[in-house]
C-alpha cells in the first residue's frame, strides 16, 4: 500500500491566512470610516492610516499563503 499523505502543512502558511483576515478586516473598517466618519476628531485622520496598514498587512499575509502553499513539514 502507498501512503499518499505529504505531512502537516507549515506553520508559516497559517501565519499568511491569519495575517489576510486581520489585513482584510483592518481595510475594510478603514473604508467604513471613510464613508462613515466618527464625530470625534482625528487630526491625521485625512491620511486614512487603518487603510494603507490593512493593505500592507493583507499583501503581507498575501505573500506568506503563497510563498508556502505547497510546503509541507515532514512528521
Amino acid at each position: 500500500m502507498e501512503n499518499n499523505k505529504k505531512g502537516m502543512r507549515s506553520i508559516w502558511y497559517f501565519v499568511g491566512l491569519i495575517l489576510s483576515a486581520i489585513g482584510l478586516i483592518e481595510m475594510s473598517a478603514g473604508i467604513y470610516d471613510l464613508y462613515f466618519p466618527s464625530a470625534e476628531h482625528v487630526r491625521l485622520a485625512n491620511l486614512h492610516a487603518n487603510i494603507w496598514w490593512g493593505i500592507i498587512i493583507l499583501i503581507t499575509g498575501l505573500v506568506y499563503v503563497v510563498k508556502n502553499r505547497s510546503n509541507y513539514v515532514q512528521m
